[in-house]
């Protein structure tokens, strides 16, 4: 009877009696039957095809030799026919199960009424499913005493294309699933323990090592997840785009992780600094894999999903080079490092030589990289609990050592703190008074150059002065000059500001020299020119600051002028320094020649000028620490702009007030600045 229905289906069917794979016959009487993979024909396609177009391709289809589906990593659409007969009296309802979970697209079809019919659809590609398993399943029906044809479309997009066929009975495989969940849950529940613990590790220690080990201990949990089919059912089911990607993705990821986890743990930068090089240009490549496969197209993922394996061979192969010769220098954590990578790394060969085709499906090869994975977590967590021991008991040794020799220290210290106690008192004692001897002589040459400064409460008619002078230390290089000479029987007031190079005791003692040469010189004139007398003071430097072995660039910057008490005519001459005349609310800016007095690249003339003044009239003469000081909210100088300001807004101020005005605007600008130079203002009222 059999062989009649057999006959009769072949001479019913005609165009696809070649299709037909080796009959094979459903037992009721058992739950779970494999399908033998030669008993399958395959045909890849390139293109799309329908279940139509393949009677007339029939002698195009293959046998499978291997004992399980294995294509590697196929791309394109592959069809399998398979002829299954029930020989029974009664119907039997069997799930047909792929134990690959992470295909693509699967498509179930059955010849019925001379057409293929689609019976079932599944693959973790189409979000649509109702994920009632870890595993792809597809419940059918078969008639009794009849045989049925079914083809598989399958597509897994360039990821490892394998997997085994068999017939489930329904409660079979709900007790498979309950043992796998189990399984599972104990496996996750390890890993997730240790990522937690290398994290609290990282986190309390502030140890680099925990940090990358948590990296690669999630990224290849999250790559468990994704082989085994459980990502798509429960992290991330509406994404395909990511269950499409997370195997090259959390591949690469988590071999950067481990790559940056060996260099910390086993010290490769101090044993082999060479292979440091090699390890780095590993990670980047792996980084740019891990971009790679995020590239929504199909070749992307093929070609990183290919060379994740096979620079996972590589890098397994790589890795044992440096850990062989680390070990032959007895490094403790390289013994831990090498069983648990071991162990890892027979998983792994097992687990890349199955995805190429080498090796048959097998339960080790189908979970062995679960479980080799979470035993090498295990080990190496310890390792790396052991690495912080080692490194803690080293630290204490190292402090009860630097303790010791602390001790002993202390005792040589105490005397030697004793001794030189006694000796910083003594040199303490001596520059105390050294250094009050020197104030004291600062003091008095305080007094003495106070001494040589002219009075301001003495009578000039008709000219009255305001000063204000401050200096930056006790003495000063800036000074001002004001004596009555008469030349050619007149008398003339001649009065002047000076800024001398230097500040403190140098500048002190070239104000001095310099009110020398103007009381010499200014007794040598012939008539009332302070051009001519800044020339004979100009030579007096030159001659006093040279000798036959040196010669000082020293000098002065100056605003002389001459006024004639009878005429009310002003002279005016400057060296670098200006003179402001104020005439009601304008004031005359008259600007100085561009040399200093003494020695100066350029010997150009002093210029003079002539002005007639008037009752009421102001003379304004300054040295520059007033605007070269810093200060104001953003520590900048007042600049010339700025003391012009100040001044041009306190002209409608009597003399004396806008003198007030000036200085008080001063210290608000400084505040807590450290005074820069010398400032000396002299402002004189004609009356």
């Amino acid at each position: 009877m059999k062989w009649l229905l057999t006959f009769f289906l072949i001479l019913f069917f005609g165009s696809v009696e070649e299709l037909h794979a080796r009959a094979f016959y459903i037992q009721s009487n058992k739950e779970s039957q494999d399908i033998p993979a030669n008993g399958l024909k395959y045909l890849i396609t390139s293109n799309k095809l329908k279940a139509s177009d393949l009677a007339n391709r029939k002698s195009e289809f293959k046998k499978l030799k291997e004992n399980m589906v294995n294509l590697g990593f196929e791309r394109s659409d592959v069809w399998f026919i398979l002829e299954l007969t029930n020989p029974e009296d009664s119907t039997v309802h069997r799930n047909l199960h792929l134990s690959n979970p992470i295909l693509d697209e699967v498509d179930v079809y059955l010849f019925q009424s001379g057409i293929w019919k689609l019976v079932a659809k599944g693959g973790d590609q189409r979000v649509q499913l109702n994920h009632q398993h870890d595993y792809l399943s597809f419940p059918l029906t078969f008639e009794p005493n009849k045989e049925h044809l079914i083809l598989l479309r399958v597509n897994n997009g360039g990821e490892q294309f394998y997997f085994n066929a068999s017939l489930e009975a329904q409660s079979y495989g709900q007790v498979k699933q309950s043992k796998n969940q189990l399984f599972f849950g104990v496996l996750f529940g390890i890993m997730g323990f240790i990522i937690l613990l290398n994290l609290a590790v990282g986190i309390l220690f502030k140890q680099r090592i925990a940090y990358w080990y948590t990296g690669y201990a999630l990224t290849f949990t999250l790559l468990q997840f994704s082989l085994l089919g459980l990502a798509s059912k429960y992290l991330w089911p509406e994404w395909t785009f990511i269950i499409n990607r997370a195997n090259p993705l959390f591949a690469s990821l988590g071999v950067f992780f481990f790559l940056k986890f060996t260099l910390e743990y086993l010290n490769i930068r101090k044993h082999l600094p060479r292979f440091v090089l090699v390890f780095q240009k590993f990670q980047w490549i792996l980084l740019a894999n891990a971009l790679l496969s995020l590239i929504p197209l199909p070749v992307f993922l093929w070609i990183t999903a290919i060379s994740i394996n096979g620079m996972t061979l590589l890098l397994n192969l790589a890795i044992f080079i440096p850990l062989l010769i680390i070990l032959r220098k007895k490094e403790r954590a390289a013994y831990t490092y090498l069983i648990a990578f071991s162990l890892l790394q027979v998983t792994v060969f097992i687990f890349i030589l199955r995805n190429f085709g080498v090796i048959p499906d097998s339960f080790l090869a189908a979970y062995g990289l679960q479980l080799g994975t979470a035993l090498e977590m295990i080990i190496l967590t310890i390792g790396i609990l052991q690495r912080f021991k080692y490194i803690n008991d080293e630290s204490i040794m190292a402090l009860a050592e630097a303790n010791a020799l602390k001790d002993n220290l202390n005792v040589e210290l105490e005397k030697e703190v004793r001794s030189r106690t006694a000796e910083v008192i003594q040199q303490r004692n001596e520059l105390a008074e050294k250094n009050a001897e020197i104030v004291d002589s600062i003091n008095y040459a305080q007094r003495i150059q106070q001494a040589i400064l002219p009075s301001i409460e003495d009578t000039y008619l008709p000219l009255r002065f305001h000063l204000w002078y401050l200096p930056k230390d006790i003495v000063a290089g800036d000074f001002y000059w004001i004596t009555v000479q008469k030349i050619q029987d007149r008398e003339f007031v001649f009065l002047a500001v000076a800024d001398c190079t230097g500040h403190g005791v140098p500048g002190a003692m070239m104000s001095v020299l310099c009110t020398n040469a103007l009381n010499e010189s200014v007794r040598k004139l012939n008539t009332p020119s302070p051009a001519l007398l800044l020339e004979h003071v100009n030579d007096y430097l030159k001659a006093y600051l040279s000798t036959n072995t040196q010669h000082l660039a020293d000098g002065m910057d100056i605003s002389i002028a001459c006024f004639d008490q009878n005429s009310y005519q002003l002279r005016w001459s400057g060296a670098n320094n200006p003179l402001w005349v104020s005439r009601s609310e304008t004031t005359h800016f008259l600007d100085a020649t561009k040399r200093p007095v003494g020695k100066s690249e350029r010997e150009i003339p002093f210029e003079e000028l002539e002005m007639q003044l008037q009752k009421g009239d102001r003379l304004f003469l300054f040295s520059d620490g007033y605007p070269d000081q810093f200060g104001g909210e953003q520590g900048k100088k007042i600049k010339t702009k700025g003391l012009r300001n100040w001044y041009e807004g306190s002209l409608q101020l009597a003399p004396a007030e806008q003198l007030a005005y000036l200085k008080n605007a001063f210290l608000n600008w400084k505040r807590t600045e450290e005074q820069l130079d010398d400032v000396c203002i002299l402002l004189v009222e004609v009356n």
